[in-house]
């Protein structure tokens, strides 16, 4: 049971004059479980529309969803790894140094999209490889 809300962020960031800001609208970031800095940034997107008659679901659509998008699909790559021995054992057999590497990176949240990429062409490209050099 994961008593930190990891999940992402909710559909919904408020309902009327009532607003949801940092683990309450599920700002926590999801491969950490760190929640100050996107609670700030969630208080800062909704000073800035109360202030500025702005949109606030529209801001954390823009500014903040897609971050959370992306730190939450590396969780879902990394948690069948990190809850398996057996699945971990296997993924760094089969890996060279950048799948490796791009795992470590997607459980430590990084942010470039390219470990993503790195992590999905790689076992292809290593099998590829490991053919060739029979």
């Amino acid at each position: 049971m994961k008593t930190i809300p990891v999940g992402g962020l909710l559909n919904r960031y408020g309902l009327g004059n009532a607003y949801l800001i940092g683990d309450a609208v599920g700002s926590v970031i999801p491969t950490n479980g760190a929640g100050i800095n996107p609670a700030m940034i969630t208080a800062h997107l909704l000073g800035e529309a109360l202030i500025r008659d702005g949109d606030y679901s529209a801001s954390m659509n823009r500014v903040f969803r897609p971050l959370m998008d992306r730190m939450l699909l590396f969780r879902r790559i990394g948690d069948p790894l990190l809850m398996s021995r057996d699945a971990m054992e296997r993924a760094i057999k089969l890996s060279k140094r950048v799948i490796r590497d791009s795992i470590y990176e997607a459980t430590l949240s990084s942010m470039r999209s390219n470990t993503l990429i790195k992590f999905l062409i790689s076992q292809p490209l290593i099998r590829l490889l490991s053919l060739t050099h029979m």
